[in-house]
């Protein structure tokens, strides 16, 4: 039988790694990106998913003004990208110009621009905030405007193509990882 031992601080870790994400807003001329991790899927009909974001954080607060976003989905060649935007304040410095964000304009006229170089990125726009779950993050659900993939990385089966696309994951501070393979439980 397996011992356990109780863990006393930062328990969510428990739920690490998981994937990081850059979410990138833009509202009236102004554009930034942070890290996020805590970013799930809510429901398939409507689609939605759904955010954790620090109250007082600045990208969040151009999602409040505009009411969209883009997730980016990023690959372990991005990991300075993502600790840069995860690690400065874009009221102090320009992440685009600083973490050097290349940016495109969506292929469908989204409000919100997504990384270039992503491997896939998702447009949302916002559905409802909840101010009252937590003191430190309101959560955000949001409507799936729109979803792409990089070509040939993605499996609309199963989902990404792990042997393809390494999809950056989150462990704890500077520690990221990647998964390693696709397992495939058996039918019954």
């Amino acid at each position: 039988m397996p011992q356990f031992e109780r863990v006393e601080s930062k328990r969510y870790r428990l739920l690490h790694p998981r994937p990081v994400y850059v979410i990138i807003a833009s509202h009236d001329g102004r554009v930034n990106a942070m890290a996020a991790s805590w970013v799930s899927p809510l429901s398939e009909e409507p689609e939605r998913i759904m955010a954790a974001f620090e109250k007082d954080s600045y990208t969040y607060s151009l999602i409040r003004a505009s009411g969209v976003f883009t997730v980016n989905v990023v690959s372990p060649e991005q990991l300075q990208l993502v600790w840069c935007v995860g690690t400065r304040s874009g009221r102090e410095v320009d992440k685009v110009r600083e973490c050097g964000l290349r940016l495109e304009e969506s292929p469908g006229g989204f409000p919100a621009p997504h990384l270039a170089d992503a491997l896939g990125f998702i447009e949302a726009r916002v559905f409802r905030v909840y101010e009252d779950v937590a003191e430190d993050v309101d959560l955000v659900v949001a409507d799936v405007a729109a979803a792409y993939a990089r070509s040939g990385v993605y499996n609309p089966r199963y989902g990404w193509e792990l042997q393809k696309a390494h999809v950056l994951m989150h462990a704890s501070g500077r520690a990221f990882t990647t998964p390693g393979r696709l397992l495939v439980a058996r039918s019954k």
